[in-house]
């Protein structure tokens, strides 16, 4: 045999060995390990038929859905619940539903709106609210760098912050909302989490113009620091700091029942850590279950940070958990009386997306407006069909049960309005601290009259807006004077103006006993133009 002959050959074994060895590794790694999973299905009894992967970050909140309680209800149905923590990588949440590897996921409305942004699409649809911040989420500083909101409007100024969180979106309210025109384009200080935010506060100089954004527990330690103090919370805000369940729409086309069975688990569940007897109170009207606060102790335990008494009470504080009912109203499943002014969903994405886009979180309206496409309805109203009672169980859930009440006899769920601010004497008025003044453009008058352009209507219109989204905060609409002229016509001219405002504000639904009209007593020496003969409009509240 020739050389090449004998090099054919040898390159033939060769190539017969690496193929027996692919083979080989085949069947050791894919073939055997699949038979051996057939062979423990076929010799064992399964549990589940049914396993949905939900991702997930370590925000208390979500301790509900994590709850024993949520799982054994799932069990009666075969589904099992597996969480996956991806450490509040939103993106790459929003990927995950899209590759098809999660079905589900927790957001907050503002990281969703951003993570679709950032991919290009919304592979997930909402299909149920959560719970809304309310004061969990807080901006803070030292008193002697930034004794109110207005101090910074400063070219030094800063704010640090945790991207793509809803610290950050609280940022970007503040920034929206109220008048800050020297705080710096550069604004962002950016920070890996609220323990980091936390720890840059600690060892701050505390005569520099720097805010800070944490959420519980990192609120109540902040504030323990000797000389900071609150600037903002998402106590006083509606319908902006919103988490969500997300579902993957191939996912929820395909498996609607399922996606129906875990809606019902989380609300009965919800239901039941709130309505059981045997509680502790947090605030003078808001009965905490015991249970509640056990699981949210649990769940931080597992998830985050450990917790005390002390700041797991502040924490459930700061979280609204929403009901079914509440459900049904933000999803236009229930309107009018019913829904109670309850923002609704389509509402809340819109004036969230303002928010973002104004401040070039993200550079455009991904959806141009088509905010019914990011929700589903249909889980929700199938259930307000049926009259589902989230505090009873019936055969309808499937085992063969009953109808079995969960706990005592069901509590009727209704919607909770929005406390309401009380009628102020003028002494009172008189005792409000200034909050800041609301970014408007603006208002322009008739010469010489207290007649409203019909160019301004629309800023007062957004103005209104804004004001049913801060409703813990009183308004004063102040008339400014010229420095030319009759001082005493000027002045009466300016208290018409923002008399003529304020009415405006009043017939758009903004509560007459919020609003004081005045005129200013100094003259508008720092004002130009058109902005001379103007109103501006202050927010004022309890001091915290």
């Amino acid at each position: 045999m020739d050389a090449d002959g004998k090099r054919s050959k040898i390159i033939m074994v060769a190539s017969w060995l690496i193929l027996i060895g692919i083979i080989g590794l085949v069947y050791k790694f894919v073939v055997e390990p699949r038979l051996r999973g057939d062979l423990v299905k076929q010799t064992s009894t399964q549990r589940y038929a049914h396993e949905i992967k939900v991702a997930h970050d370590s925000f208390p909140g979500y301790a509900i859905l994590r709850s024993l309680a949520v799982k054994n209800l799932l069990d009666r149905q075969g589904i099992k619940l597996t969480f996956v923590d991806d450490k509040a990588d939103y993106i790459g949440r929003m990927r995950a539903l899209k590759s098809g590897k999660h079905q589900m996921a927790v957001f907050t409305i503002d990281a969703y709106l951003k993570a679709g942004s950032a991919i290009g699409e919304f592979p997930g649809s909402i299909v149920l609210v959560i719970d809304e911040s309310k004061g969990a989420d807080a901006i803070v500083a030292y008193q002697r760098g930034v004794p109110q909101i207005p101090s910074l409007s400063h070219p030094r100024a800063r704010i640090v912050i945790t991207p793509d969180s809803p610290s950050e979106t609280l940022a970007r309210i503040m920034i929206n909302k109220m008048s800050l025109p020297s705080l710096p384009a550069a604004w962002a200080v950016e920070a890996n989490g609220a323990k980091a935010v936390y720890k840059r506060l600690k060892s701050a100089d505390p005569d520099e113009p720097r805010a800070y954004v944490v959420w519980e527990p990192y609120v109540t330690k902040a504030l323990a620091i000797d000389g900071v103090h609150l600037l903002l919370d998402s106590s006083k805000l509606k319908g902006y700091i919103v988490d969500v369940l997300v579902v993957q729409r191939e996912f929820l086309s395909a498996n609607s029942e399922l996606v129906t069975h875990v809606v019902q688990a989380y609300l009965r569940a919800n239901y039941d850590y709130h309505n059981q007897a045997g509680s502790a109170r947090v605030q003078s009207t808001s009965p905490v279950n015991e249970r509640l606060l056990s699981l949210i102790q649990e769940d931080a335990k597992q998830y985050g940070d450990a917790l005390n008494r002390a700041e797991t009470l502040k924490l459930v504080e700061g979280i609204e958990w929403r009901n079914t009912m509440e459900n049904y109203a933000h999803f236009g499943v229930i309107s009018g009386q019913a829904a109670r002014g309850t923002d609704r969903l389509e509402a809340m994405i819109g004036k969230i997306m303002q928010v973002l886009v104004s401040t070039h979180s993200i550079p455009a309206d991904p959806v141009s407006g088509d905010y019914g496409s990011l929700y589903y309805e249909g889980i929700l109203r199938s259930l307000h069909h049926d009259n589902f009672h989230p505090g009873v169980l019936t055969s309808n859930t499937g085992g063969g049960l009953d109808d079995i009440v969960i706990g005592n006899t069901p509590v009727a769920e209704e919607v909770r309005g929005e406390e309401t601010l009380n009628p102020l004497s003028t002494a009172n008025w008189d005792t409000l601290a200034p909050v800041a003044a609301m970014k408007i453009e603006p208002i322009q008058f008739g010469r010489g009259n207290a007649r409203i352009l019909r160019n301004s209507e629309r800023a007062l219109r957004q103005l209104a807006a804004d004001l049913k989204s801060f409703p813990q905060y009183y308004l004063r609409v102040v008339g400014h004077t010229r420095q030319a002229g009759d001082p005493a016509a000027n002045r009466r001219l300016a208290a018409q103006r923002a008399a003529a405002a304020a009415q405006f504000l009043r017939d758009l639904g903004i509560a007459k006993h919020r609003i004081r009209a005045v005129a200013s007593s100094q003259s508008a020496t720092k004002m130009q133009g058109a902005a001379a003969q103007s109103v501006t409009f202050v927010l004022l509240g309890n001091p915290y």
